[in-house]
């Protein structure tokens, strides 16, 4: 059987090219989902009223004390913010919501790699559609 034109074989650049965007796109898709169930239980929301939330954090993995150096005007905001019970949650938070916005970078870069730039008439009619937006 012959290949077609348009057909890689696994280690050919544009397949491990497809490859690494297809798994970063899952991870993006895994993390988010956790992030936003993190997000559900920081709001206030009660694993009793979803079952399947405390199995998605808990997909996460398992906690590990770390120590972390930061600036002691931060920490007493984020103690005054959240109380000193809530602290790692805060900065577990911050830290899924910093890790969301690399990954994005990461496949933005990618595609833009693989497609090229968003053409400027297409980008011109998402900021007309959400002109609130940044």
């Amino acid at each position: 059987m012959s290949a077609m034109p348009h057909d890689f074989a696994p280690d050919d650049p544009p397949a491990r090219h497809a490859r690494e965007t297809v798994d970063l796109a899952e991870r993006v898709a895994a993390l988010l989902s956790g992030y936003h169930e993190l997000s559900k239980r920081s709001a206030g929301f009660e694993e009793s009223q979803d079952t399947s939330m405390a199995s998605n954090v808990r997909s996460l993995g398992r906690a590990r004390k770390v120590s972390v150096s930061m600036p002691e005007e931060l920490t007493a905001a984020v103690q005054r913010r959240v109380g000193r019970g809530e602290f790692s949650h805060y900065v577990t938070d911050a830290v899924a919501r910093q890790l969301e916005l690399d990954l994005l970078a990461e496949l933005s870069d990618l595609l833009e790699a693989e497609h090229g730039p968003v053409p400027e008439d297409v980008l011109a009619e998402a900021r007309a559609a959400w002109p609130d937006a940044q």
